[in-house]
């Protein structure tokens, strides 16, 4: 029959651990700025779309 003689150890260890951000991906940076180009642009067209219908409109109080 065997005899487990360890002891268990109490020193405290410490572990720092630094974490730093993946580096950007340049695929996703791509499709990320091309959205929001098509975002930009959706939001020019439907501006542009409301002053031409503003010009035939024939409610004054929007002139």
């Amino acid at each position: 029959m065997a005899t487990n003689t360890a002891t268990a150890s109490t020193d405290t260890v410490t572990v720092v651990v630094q974490v730093e951000p993946a580096p950007p991906n340049e695929d996703r940076m791509a499709d990320l700025l091309a959205l929001f180009g098509l975002v930009i642009g959706a939001c020019v067209v439907i501006w542009g779309a409301k002053q031409v219908l503003n010009l035939f409109s024939i409610n004054p109080d929007h002139d």
